[in-house]
Parts: C-alpha cells; sequence; structure tokens
C-alpha cells in the first residue's frame, strides 16, 4: 500500500482549542516525545479530531464523504463541471484514476495511522498519566473503528490497518465488509471499557461510551443482528443525558439534547463546513442543490421540510432547493454550530428496524413515532411488514439526509440501490455500489487485489 500511514505532525500534534497547541518537528523523536506528556498525547488526539472535520468520511467539506455520497445515490444535483469531483459522483463517472477516490482512501487511513500511531504510543508510555491514557486510547479505538466502518461500506473489501509498521502495512490484505465490521466492534469493545459513561454538559466533543454504544448499535443493524442492535441502540436511549430534540430548529445547534458526538470548528466564530458548503446564496447554484426528487417526497405537514430546507430562486423564477439543517453559512460573533456526527433520533430508527426485524411491530412503531411525533406527522398504525419497513426507510431518508452519506449506504444495505438508483441515474451499473481501490494503490500493493468489480 502507498505511503497513506507516514506520520502527519500537523494532524498528530497540532491542537484544538480545548488542548495545549505545540509546533514541533515532524520526525520519530517528535512522535515519541508526545507520549511521554499528557498534555502533548491530548494535543495529538485533538490534532485528529481536526483532520476528522477538515476532510474524509466525517468531514462536511467539498472535499467530505457525506456531499460525495450525496451526490452519488439521489440526494444531491451537481451543476460544477464534468470533470469536478462532485459530477463524477453525480454521473457516476468516477474510476480507479479518480482525484477524489484516492483523496478519500488516502485521507482516512491517514487518520487511521494517526490513531494508531497515538495507541501505540500510549500503550508504551510509562509517563503518561493512567486516566489521560484510558481517555485517549478509548477515543483512538473509537475512531478507528468509525473510519473502518466507512471504509467498509464505501469500498467494499479493505485492509483494518491496526499496525503502525510501513514494512507491514505496505503488503496488507483485504477482508470482507463483514470482517471489517467484526474488526470494528472488537476495536468499540475495547473503547467502551475506556471511556466515561456519557458527556459533560455542553458540547459533546469527546467520546464517550454513549457514542460508542451508538456507533455499536449501527454496525449490528448493518451485520443483521437485531438483538445487538436492539440492546446497543436500546443503551443510548436510556441515558437521560441524550434526548429527541422536540424543537426541529434546535436539533444541529451545537447545545442540541439530541447531540452524542461532534467535532468542533478549528476557530472561534467559524460554524460548520456543511453550513458553508450546502446553503445556496445566490441562484441558479454552481455546485450542488437537493433533487427534486427528494424534495418533493416529504409527506404533507412533515415540519423537517420547512426547518430543514431552504431555497433559492434566480431571476427566471427557477427555485433550487439546499439542506438548512445547519443555518450559519459564515462567521459568527460566537460559534452557534458544531458537526453533529452522531445524534439518538438515528437510535430510534435503528431500533424500530431492528424490532420490525425481529416480528415486534407494537415496538417497531412506537419508536417511529417518536420521531414522527415531533414533525407534525399523524403516528403511523400497523398494516403488514413491509409497509412499516418503507415508513422506516422513508423516516431514514428524511431524517438523515445529507449527513454523512446515510441513504447511500441504506439503500446498499437493504438490496434497493439497484432499482432505485437505475430508475434516478440510467447510467448506474451494479457494480457501482463500490468505489473502486485507487489504481495507485494496487501499483503498490499487489495483496490489494483484485480491484472491485467493473473498474
Amino acid at each position: 500500500m502507498k505511503r497513506i500511514f507516514i506520520l502527519m505532525a500537523a494532524a498528530v500534534v497540532m491542537g484544538c482549542s480545548d488542548f495545549l497547541e505545540v509546533d514541533l518537528p515532524s520526525d520519530q523523536l517528535t512522535a515519541d516525545l508526545v507520549f511521554k506528556d499528557g498534555q502533548l498525547a491530548k494535543s495529538a488526539m485533538a490534532g485528529v479530531y481536526r483532520s476528522l472535520e477538515e476532510k474524509g468520511f466525517l468531514s462536511g467539506s467539498s472535499m467530505g464523504g457525506g456531499v460525495y455520497m450525496g451526490c452519488y445515490a439521489d440526494e444531491l444535483v451537481s451543476y460544477a463541471v464534468s470533470t469536478s469531483n462532485f459530477s463524477q459522483f453525480y454521473f457516476t463517472t468516477i474510476n480507479a484514476q479518480s482525484a477524489a477516490v484516492k483523496a478519500l482512501w488516502n485521507d482516512t487511513y491517514n487518520q487511521v495511522y494517526a490513531v494508531n500511531r497515538i495507541i501505540v504510543g500510549l500503550n508504551a508510555s510509562e509517563s503518561v498519566e493512567q486516566n489521560i491514557k484510558n481517555q485517549l486510547l478509548g477515543e483512538a479505538y473509537f475512531v478507528r473503528a468509525f473510519l473502518h466502518f466507512y471504509l467498509a461500506e464505501t469500498y467494499g473489501s479493505v485492509p483494518y490497518v491496526k499496525s503502525v509498521d510501513y514494512r507491514e502495512n505496505s503488503t496488507i490484505g483485504k477482508k470482507s465488509p463483514d470482517e471489517i465490521l467484526n474488526m470494528a466492534l472488537e476495536d468499540l469493545n475495547l473503547a467502551e471499557d475506556l471511556l466515561p459513561g456519557s458527556a459533560v454538559a455542553g458540547a459533546k466533543l469527546r467520546p464517550t461510551k454513549v457514542a460508542v454504544n451508538a456507533l455499536q448499535a449501527r454496525i449490528y443493524l448493518f451485520l443483521g443482528n437485531w438483538d445487538m442492535a436492539i440492546a446497543a441502540s436500546s443503551k443510548v436511549i436510556s441515558q437521560g443525558s441524550y434526548i429527541v430534540e422536540t424543537d426541529l430548529n434546535k436539533t444541529f445547534k451545537k447545545e442540541s439534547r439530541s447531540s452524542i458526538w461532534q467535532l468542533e470548528p478549528l476557530r472561534a466564530g467559524n460554524n460548520t463546513r456543511q453550513g458553508a458548503l450546502y446553503t445556496i446564496l445566490s441562484a441558479p447554484p454552481t455546485q450542488i442543490s437537493l433533487t427534486l426528487d427528494f424534495v418533493n417526497s416529504f409527506y404533507p405537514g412533515d415540519g423537517r421540510k420547512a426547518a430543514w430546507i431552504g431555497s433559492k430562486s434566480d431571476t427566471q423564477q427557477n427555485t433550487f432547493f439546499f439542506s438548512s439543517k445547519y443555518k450559519q453559512s459564515g462567521v459568527t460573533p460566537v460559534t452557534l454550530e458544531h458537526s453533529i456526527v452522531l445524534r439518538v433520533e438515528e437510535q430510534f430508527l435503528i431500533r424500530a428496524e431492528a424490532y420490525l426485524r425481529k416480528k415486534q411491530y407494537a415496538l417497531a412503531v412506537a419508536d417511529l413515532n417518536v420521531i414522527r411525533g415531533r414533525t407534525g406527522l399523524s403516528p403511523i398504525v400497523f398494516t403488514d411488514e413491509v409497509q412499516l419497513l418503507d415508513a422506516i426507510v422513508d423516516e431514514r431518508r428524511f431524517e438523515l439526509f445529507t449527513e454523512f452519506g446515510h441513504r447511500f449506504f441504506d439503500l446498499k444495505r437493504l438490496d434497493r440501490i439497484d432499482q432505485q438508483m437505475g430508475f434516478y441515474k440510467p447510467q448506474w451499473k451494479s457494480f457501482n455500489k463500490n468505489l473502486p481501490i485507487p489504481e495507485a494503490e494496487l501499483l503498490l500493493n499487489a495483496n490489494l487485489l483484485p480491484q472491485n468489480d467493473g473498474y
């Protein structure tokens, strides 16, 4: 595999506002010194969060997996030139040489390397205080699991990287998506033992056991382990600190009661990259908008359409729609919004689907109606299993749009992607459900062969 695991000093030692900021040279001695001091180790982990917020699957930026997978599915339209990253995903013209495909892979594995360096450094350290070591190790295991979840669901079979040894990583082989998800669960078990039970008052910037349980519930859902999905999501839902935000206009504020884990903007007064990316300030747009098919699919009376979708018209009275979950598209006197990665509403939808699969229909309907109840929609009544599953899938679409690719991953795991995308994008081929492995990586590591089908 290409040298995607080199130590990135900027990511490893640059701290966010909560941690000591340092400026150290990017050699191995520096890396070792970081793990002799608890504050420098905290700064290293803060640098990982900065990287996650900037680029990769958990970034709301124009280089983030969320916007790419939104364009790839049926959420977003691209107006950019045909060679742009957005349009390559929207028109399904990506290939193994595509810069965005390569960057998403490399950025993510660089982030994996950074957390692996923290894990190795902390496990070898005899001077970092045990409480700090436990907290940071738990966070690192959690992030490593999260990143591999996205890699597997996007690319298919990929390596699960735990080493910082370049020689080992340069010849590492692939594992199937189910193997990757089970390895992620192993990391989450480690994280759960190390992290605190819930977040302190205020913004949820540090992963906790509840964040671990939320990701466990999602992975169990993807694996079809309904009992464990119910158990993990129930742990989250039973926590009094995380409740469904009944005011839709507060759901994406940094103080949102439903938020489980957030990423903080770099500077005070900055807001989310999603707010800047998705908001259409003038029409016609030059980058992206929501698809009309999606906007028109909301049920009458659904308050999410009014609260979370904005519009802009051009001089010809053509109207374009955009995600306005995040209201701030620029700098404010104080930061008002953080990027919310995990929130409790997803957990009700996970548990509803798992209950449905267990044929516990009344419980599934009850969870689904918790989500619908704050939107202005009337409660649903169980009629049959197929209709209830369709209702859950619809609620996931309306609740989680433009949040890190949920729609694409749902269509894929439910085996609905060919039908839906074949209708929406005539050029769609079944093999498009996986992105290609970057060709440059295959040339450097033959153990990553074969290339994904169709590329």
